[in-house]
């Protein structure tokens, strides 16, 4: 459909190359086609496979959920357009809530909920980034909710708006004891470490699982800094072990042993594979252990390999070392239960 000008531009209507004119509420709203500026991401994929899905599947409704969702989008507000918040339709309502719901791994929602959910902003502390460290601490914790996070590449120092680069770094994820520690996350999706005196920009938003709705976003940003200057300004580490700091001839596929503050106590959240035909699995690590993090400890396992059809219970020593053979490494060596791979090593355990 080609565009209709008129001298005042109230006559538009259709589109003509990449410009499209509509009428809202009496006035002519003009908007030009976007095209992606960087590589498309395999997390972006999935994201538009999903919304294609989701939009189809708004024909499968009954009259009755239609409308449902045409009332509640009567009451829902979309992004300001020139001062003035837009409004939604039912099928762009259903579409916005089934992409939120989906992205944190729920399933398609056909009802719509019975009224609009109000959700918190995001409270937080402190943003440090370093070419070692993506942390957002302090923050002020949300029963039953996720915190979906965005950052982009490290950008020039002198930009003073970068958002329009950011991706998603995780869909869904709950604080951990008021941190969200996005250092793996980060290197796995962004595939370079932030340098020194590079800008990140970061938005950071509330999700509600089960409803699909989202809170205001935060938007921050951050210059890299050494180690050496964010431990001057305060910055205190976690003693904590991820994928990002185990060296890739290890036998782990998942990562995450958590160093409690104060206490002797560890919570372990990895994935062993095995290696040859020794029932244990160790993670290399780059870099040495601090004192207090070395000694021994135990977890549980469980485990399903081909062929098993429940679930195989198992028990582990954890030997954490600094060792002058093998380099700083950590030990998960099976002890009970029958010894199925891969297994997954969880739960909490006290150093000694």
């Amino acid at each position: 459909m080609q565009a209709l000008p008129s001298i005042a531009f109230g006559g538009f209507s259709g589109s003509a190359k990449g410009v499209t004119a509509r009428q809202v509420d009496g006035r002519t709203i003009l908007s030009v086609r976007s095209w992606p500026t960087g590589p498309t991401t395999s997390a972006q994929v999935v994201r538009r496979t999903s919304m294609r899905k989701i939009t189809k599947s708004y024909k499968n409704l009954t009259d009755d959920q239609m409308r449902a969702w045409e009332r509640l989008a009567e009451h829902t507000s979309g992004q300001s357009v020139f001062g003035q918040a837009a409004q939604l339709t039912g099928i762009n309502l259903y579409v916005r809530l089934n992409v939120n719901r989906t992205m944190a791994g729920e399933s398609i929602l056909e009802d719509a909920p019975e009224q609009i959910i109000a959700l918190p902003n995001v409270v937080y502390d402190k943003l440090w980034i370093t070419p070692k460290t993506a942390v957002i601490k302090g923050i002020t914790h949300e029963a039953g909710l996720k915190l979906v996070v965005k950052m982009s590449a490290g950008q020039s120092a002198g930009v003073s708006s970068g958002w329009d680069k950011t991706v998603i770094i995780t869909p869904g994820m709950e604080d951990d004891w008021g941190d969200a520690d996005m250092t793996y996350l980060y290197f796995k999706t962004i595939g370079v470490k932030p340098v020194v005196g590079e800008k990140i920009f970061v938005e950071m938003y509330w999700l509600d699982p089960v409803s699909g709705f989202t809170g205001q976003t935060t938007y921050d940003s951050k210059v890299c800094e050494s180690e050496e200057d964010a431990e001057q300004e305060g910055y205190v580490k976690r003693n904590k072990v991820t994928m990002a700091d185990v060296k890739e001839d290890s036998h782990v596929s998942e990562c995450d042993v958590d160093f409690s503050t104060g206490a002797p106590v560890i919570s372990f959240d990895t994935v062993c594979l095995g290696h040859s035909n020794v029932a244990s699995s160790y993670a290399y690590l780059e870099d040495e252990m601090p004192a207090e993090c070395i000694g021994t400890s135990m977890a549980l396992g469980r485990g399903m390999g081909d062929g098993h059809s429940a679930l195989a219970a198992q028990s582990y020593i954890i030997w954490l070392t600094n060792s002058r053979w093998d380099g700083p490494n950590i030990c998960f060596a099976h002890r009970g239960g029958y010894y199925v791979k891969p297994t997954e090593v969880f739960g909490p355990g006290i150093l000694y």
